[in-house]
């Protein structure tokens, strides 16, 4: 089991980067700084358009169940949903937020061959188009079928893109069909996971849908190897912001250690560690 700082991390992230084996795995914390509206308040717009009281509604499900039965108490309501959320999340004030957020230029100015991402909506692309990097995004089969020029960051959006309704991963039906992991999108983490570290930002520790992949995709690890043995892989990499006693020892099983970041501070935090990656010395 390890857990490190910022400092401790940077020379290992740095080295694994060096050797083009760093993949970012970012989740929704990542887009904090640019005040996107969270699932409270998705499901707090989905009530007003059932004509439920907010609070009410929050009692009745998980955010994936609620925005089930939302889906299926009207075949256009899904329509409507990636409407408000492109028409939310796409806004000029994010896009300038996006272009004034440290954690999202300090994500850009690396060289990345391949980015994945749980986040619907656009901003991962978009700050590194901000940055005149050149992007591909991968969400559906065809998109993993097209042209690429050299150079290309592939931006894997592992969840869906609002460009493509049809990728979404938001109610509980299509959280179930992901859980067999036969998706073009998990076809290429399968690959990916063979030969890289993996780099968690934007996760927290009870984001069970994330803990079930990686779950799974130790045990595909785990084929082929004599009973009792443990793959020598790569060390992968979750950063959060504390840690009790617990944690550590369960990500440990899957071959990933910690590091903490700064609570007080997590822009500036996870900007820093981002730093890192490109300077490991830096103070």
């Amino acid at each position: 089991m390890a857990v490190l700082s910022a400092a401790e991390a940077g020379p290992h992230l740095h080295q694994e980067y060096k050797d083009g084996r760093l993949v970012p795995f970012l989740g929704a914390g990542f887009s904090k700084p640019l005040r996107l509206p969270d699932w409270s308040e998705l499901v707090g717009w989905m009530a007003e358009r059932l004509d439920f009281e907010t609070d009410l509604f929050h009692l009745h499900g998980r955010y994936e169940q609620l925005a089930e039965y939302f889906q299926i108490s009207d075949h256009n309501n899904f329509q409507h949903l990636v409407y408000e959320m492109t028409r939310r999340f796409d806004s000029e004030e994010a896009v300038r937020a996006r272009r004034a957020s440290s954690t999202h230029q300090a994500l850009a100015g690396l060289d990345w061959r391949t980015v994945y991402t749980t986040n619907y909506d656009s901003h991962v692309e978009g700050a590194l188009r901000d940055a005149k990097k050149k992007v591909a995004v991968l969400a559906s089969f065809e998109d993993f079928q097209g042209r690429r020029e050299p150079g290309t960051c592939e931006v894997i959006k592992f969840h869906g893109t609002l460009t493509h309704p049809e990728t979404i991963v938001l109610t509980e039906s299509s959280y179930f069909r992901r859980m067999a992991l036969e998706a073009p999108v998990d076809q290429r983490l399968r690959a990916d996971l063979l030969s890289n570290s993996f780099l968690f930002l934007g996760y927290s520790f009870s984001d069970t849908n994330i803990r079930y992949i990686w779950y799974r995709m130790h045990q595909l690890r785990l084929q082929g190897q004599p009973l009792g043995r443990r793959p020598h892989a790569r060390r992968c990499y979750f950063a959060a912001f504390g840690a009790g006693p617990i944690q550590p020892e369960l990500l440990e099983q899957w071959n990933i250690d910690m590091i903490l970041l700064d609570p007080e501070d997590k822009n500036a935090s996870v900007t820093d560690l981002l730093q890192r990656i490109q300077s490991p010395g830096s103070p």
